[in-house]
């Protein structure tokens, strides 16, 4: 039926290029780590760089508050909105002011107080009463609005350059 000369017998070539690969594509993505760019442009401040492994060593500070005793786990969500309210409040009402889009906003707790912490960019023409005011209005309107006392704790740089630790 079929000539000897077409029954061709599939070289390894060949099957490697037809064939379907089953293996796990490699994105190599790892949680907590930033992506290297081709320029070194993306900034990274010291809490940024550290691995996330260090999470309890290099950046405890970060996890010193009272939110996991037992009796707070219950309130867990309403903290996360909280935190959420908080954020968007300092972005929105320090909207030229606010260092790296916001992220480096710490919010701390600490029994009944909340604590604000992060780094704020000052202008040329920095009007320190107008500044104070702002602290104050904040402190009061989240403490209403949230039923607790805040305090802020920010410190102010001259640009986004000062707080690097690194660039990527």
């Amino acid at each position: 039926m079929f000539a000897p000369a077409l029954l061709v017998r599939p070289s390894a070539s060949t099957t490697l290029a037809r064939g379907i690969s089953t293996t796990a594509c490699l994105n190599k993505n790892q949680a907590g780590k930033y992506r290297s760019t081709v320029n070194r442009s993306q900034l990274l401040t010291y809490e940024m760089a550290q691995k996330p492994h260090h999470i309890g060593v290099r950046k405890s500070w970060l996890t010193w508050h009272s939110q996991n005793l037992e009796g707070f786990r219950q309130s867990q969500p309403l903290m996360v909105v909280h935190d959420e309210v908080i954020r968007r409040f300092i972005r929105g009402f320090f909207p030229q002011h606010v260092v790296i889009s916001g992220e480096e906003i710490v919010i701390k707790r600490r029994g009944n107080v909340v604590i604000v912490a992060g780094f704020l960019q000052y202008s040329r023409r920095l009007d320190i009463r107008r500044i104070y005011w702002m602290f104050g209005f904040t402190e009061e309107f989240l403490s209403i609005l949230l039923k607790q006392p805040v305090k802020l704790e920010f410190a102010f740089v001259e640009s986004e350059a000062d707080i690097a630790y690194n660039y990527i």
